[in-house]
Order: structure tokens, then sequence, then C-alpha cells
């Protein structure tokens, strides 16, 4: 994975992390996929990302694809169907202790785990 993917890929979920899903995080959410989609060195995973937004947070996963502009590549993207898993997979998220730490920012402790 590129730096420049691998960075792309820490922002966004730093992002989904202080999400509080208020008015100004649909600007936040247009801001990112906006930006990312003007990056030429390499393919974002824009459909990766949405899915994990629409997974993770869905009510702000509907106010931002309700905000877009109708038959814009953004509300193409925004309509085009992944499973989660495989999103995640293709982010480099592969064990339960990644997916924590992307989208909680910790790993909780399990109780049986010595």
């Amino acid at each position: 994975m590129s730096p420049e993917r691998k960075a792309l890929i820490d922002e966004f979920f730093a992002m989904i992390r202080k999400l509080n899903r208020t008015g100004a995080d649909i600007i936040h959410v247009r801001d990112f996929f906006w930006k990312s989609s003007e990056m030429r060195s390499f393919v974002p995973p824009t459909v990766e990302f949405m899915t994990v937004l629409k997974t993770y947070n869905a009510v702000l996963f509907h106010e931002f694809r309700k905000s877009l502009v109708p038959n814009t590549s953004m509300n193409i993207l925004a309509n085009v169907h992944m499973e989660a898993g495989e999103a995640l997979v293709s982010l480099g998220i592969t064990s339960l202790e990644q997916l924590e730490l992307a989208v909680k920012g910790k790993v909780t402790v399990q109780a049986n785990q010595a």
C-alpha cells in the first residue's frame, strides 16, 4: 500500500472517530470526499470509504447522500453497493483489533484474555 493511500485511509478513520452526527459533520464528510476525488497519484478507495461510513454511521451517510447533486459522479459512487467486510479488507483492516483501532481509536481488552 502506498504511503499516500495509507495516509488517506488514516485521515478517513480519524474523521470517522470525530463525527457526532451534527450538521457540520456533513460538511466535513463532503470536504473529505471532494478532496479525495481530486487525487491523481492513485485511485482513492471512495466506494470503500462510503461503505464504511454507511455501516458505522448510517444516519450521517444518509444525510450526506441526500446532500449530493443527482447524477454526479459522487452521487453515483454513494449508491454503489459493497459488502462492509470487503471494504474493510480493501482498506487494510483484517482483524477485529485493527477495526476497533480504526473506528474507535483504541482496542478494548476483553475479559477472557489474560
